[in-house]
Order: structure tokens, then C-alpha cells, then sequence
């Protein structure tokens, strides 16, 4: 899996907020915020393709975090990014 070109992280208000290039899908018109932990997961998917299972070796490697809340999160960001075809597979 990785981030499908156009889609960027942007900070907006100090918060971390997933935006697209118009010129690239001028659908998507959600507003996506990101935690600490699923912006570093961003940066994972940013520039390679990655699985869940190096996902979840990243995030236990970077955060004091356990198994279930890392599958939980990483579940819960693969399923918003799929359903907003930020993902590609």
C-alpha cells in the first residue's frame, strides 16, 4: 500500500489535516485529521509501499504502544484512507 499521487499532509491550525491536488481528483472534499501516531504512519505509506504487518513493526518500533491499539489504528486508517481512494493497493 501507498499514498496515490496528488494527496499530501498539510498543517492547518496545528492540527495535521490530509489534502488533495484539485487538479489531480476534484472530488475528494473530506476533511481527514491525523494523530501523532498516523502521521508517522502517512510518512510510511508517503514515498513506498508498505504492509500492515511493516506498519505495525514501525509503529511499535517508534511508539511506547501496544499490539492491539497499533492493529486497531492502523485498521481504522487503511479503511478511512480506502474509503476516500487515498490508497493505492
Amino acid at each position: 500500500m501507498k499514498i496515490k499521487k496528488g494527496f499530501y499532509l498539510k498543517t492547518e491550525n496545528g492540527q495535521n489535516v490530509i489534502v488533495c491536488d484539485k487538479a489531480i481528483n476534484r472530488e475528494f472534499n473530506s476533511t481527514i485529521f491525523l494523530t501523532e501516531t498516523l502521521v508517522f504512519l502517512w510518512n510510511l505509506l508517503q514515498n513506498q509501499s508498505v504492509t500492515k504487518e511493516e506498519m505495525l513493526h514501525a509503529l511499535l518500533n517508534e511508539f511506547d504502544i501496544s499490539t492491539v491499539l497499533a492493529l486497531n489504528d492502523i485498521d481504522i486508517f487503511i479503511k478511512t484512507l480506502n474509503e476516500n481512494g487515498i490508497l493505492e493497493q
